[in-house]
């Protein structure tokens, strides 16, 4: 999350006003997570510790990098930055290792869903680092840096407004899931890129997250119940 120069401490969508989008992003992830997780945390193992501690790691890092850069604070906006070397791989790994302890665990009736389930996590985890690595490539051009980070937090809204829907709103039909939780993906980015029309350069880096959630959204539908998807399940499974 390292930038340079002073162009990215102005106010707007990526300054000191993005923090109170993180903090909504928090609550609705504990708000998604607080059944199957918080509210059982002795009965946890201790990958799910390491990953929800990585993940809140994350979400308040975005919080305080854009006060830290509203406030000219750099020195310390460059520090918090070279952490995220070691907390981004760690949400990464620790995905990966949750998604392989679930499909190991599958039973031959749960199996096809849990097939599902580890195509969401393992995409969800490529994507995540795709973004940060984007966000790491561009660090000395703020205009792309600063979008590009506040991007990963995009890739947290399905896992977590899908969970919000299965504990809290049951009545929706699970086949509409993905369709609510990337329709809202979508409508942020879009919102996001009429706001930004002033900032050509900038802009671009939210047409390429658009694209790239597109992307997955249509892999999502295609992959999971292809035999070559299923193959690699199985092997994912005896790793």
């Amino acid at each position: 999350m390292a930038t340079t120069g002073i162009a990215a401490s102005r106010p707007g969508l990526w300054g000191v006003r993005a923090w109170p989008w993180m903090l909504l992003l928090l609550c609705v992830a504990v708000l998604g997570f607080w059944k199957p997780y918080f509210s059982r945390l002795d009965a946890a193992q201790g990958i799910a510790h390491l990953h929800a501690i990585s993940m809140l790691t994350w979400i308040g890092m975005l919080m305080a990098q854009p006060l830290l850069i509203r406030t000219r604070r750099l020195v310390w906006h460059r520090r918090l930055g070279k952490a995220s070397y070691v907390v981004a791989p760690l949400v990464v790994v620790s995905a990966l290792i949750l998604a392989q302890l679930r499909i190991s665990q599958a039973t031959p009736e749960t199996l096809p869903f849990q097939q599902f389930i580890l195509f969401l996590g393992v995409s969800a985890s490529v994507l995540f680092a795709l973004i940060w690595g984007l966000g790491v490539f561009y660090r000395r051009e703020p205009a792309l840096h600063a979008r590009y980070m506040a991007g990963t937090a995009l890739t947290l809204i399905d896992p977590s407004m899908a969970r919000v829907l299965i504990f809290w709103i049951p009545s929706v039909p699970p086949p509409f899931y993905q369709f609510i939780t990337f329709g809202l993906v979508y409508t942020i980015l879009l919102v996001l890129i009429a706001l930004d029309r002033k900032s050509k350069r900038g802009r671009s880096a939210l047409w390429v997250l658009l694209a790239l959630f597109v992307a997955l959204h249509a892999l999502i539908v295609l992959v999971p119940g292809t035999s070559a998807w299923q193959q690699f399940a199985g092997w994912y499974a005896g790793l």
